[in-house]
């Protein structure tokens, strides 16, 4: 049975209603997104992946790999222009994917780095069609490294390294932030919502020209009114992305030019991504 955008946001509203009084009452605690936090979540998922590794032929086979239903047989619904769909979570992520491709063409580029490159699909898509530019991933996540190296590998892509790496630790990545490479995020800063400042700051002090944040930044919309109220309140709870706007207006304008856009597009509907564009 379809569901509407609004009926959608209502059940997740009365999810995280019912996750604030438990909080309240103190009968769950709230999640603080750490490095253990965040280690102990894609451990497993990267794990699974990792012993999967030899049912993907090829890079576009390892980037479509979000099954249209949960483990449970439930439907996945996501947002495209604005829309519940469902089982469309592989093509949200496409579009998504376009964009930054878009955005990387016109920057015209030597080298591209990922903040919070997971397990490499992203990187290793584009590597597989720009052999002329070098990609480079930076991992928190041991296992995501070893996996998205052991996938290039499998898929002889050669143009794209991994390296594991931790964004708040700046010494160990500001040597690639040179005046030819594109930087963007996907879904990375909202698991670091205290913290994504250190490397902002780092890059404002770089050379680079141009940065491409694809994050669930809090973007209110008329025609999503009550997902977008249920996405605030997930923000609270759950320990997710808040600032970033108000951080990019306040520190980084003075060395950017400042766009920002609701794309209208998520994998899942609560958490949709907006794109935000730094430009020297």
């Amino acid at each position: 049975m379809r569901k509407s955008i609004h009926s959608y946001g209502i059940n997740i509203l009365k999810i995280e209603i019912k996750n604030l009084i438990k909080q309240i009452l103190k009968i769950n605690s709230k999640p603080t997104r750490d490095r253990d936090y965040i280690n102990e979540i894609y451990e497993k998922i990267r794990n699974e992946k990792f012993e999967n590794l030899d049912s993907f032929s090829s890079p576009k086979d390892y980037f479509f790999d979000i099954p249209a239903t949960y483990a449970d047989g439930g439907i996945r619904y996501s947002l495209l222009n604005n829309k519940l769909v469902e089982g469309e979570a592989n093509q949200v992520n496409f579009m998504i994917l376009e964009i930054i491709e878009d955005i990387m063409r016109d920057t015209s580029c030597e080298n591209v780095i990922e903040l919070g490159s997971g397990g490499g699909k992203n990187l290793l898509w584009f590597a597989s069609k720009y052999k002329n530019i070098k990609f480079i991933g930076l991992e928190l996540n041991k296992t995501s490294v070893d996996l998205a190296n052991a996938a290039a590998k499998k898929f002889d892509i050669q143009n794209v390294e991994f390296y594991e790496c931790d964004l708040t630790k700046t010494e160990t990545y500001k040597k690639f932030l040179t005046k030819n490479t594109f930087v963007y995020s996907h879904h990375t800063l909202e698991e670091m919502p205290r913290i994504f400042k250190i490397p902002l700051n780092e890059i404002k002090k770089s050379d680079v020209q141009v940065v491409a944040l694809l994050e669930p930044i809090y973007m209110f919309s008329f025609s999503r009114i009550i997902l977008d109220l249920a996405k605030r309140l997930r923000i609270l709870n759950r320990d997710r992305l808040i600032g970033l706007k108000k951080f990019s207006k306040r520190k980084l304008s003075k060395h950017f030019n400042i766009k920002l856009v609701d794309l209208g597009l998520g994998v899942k509907p609560e958490n949709p991504t907006t794109l935000l564009l730094l430009k020297r």
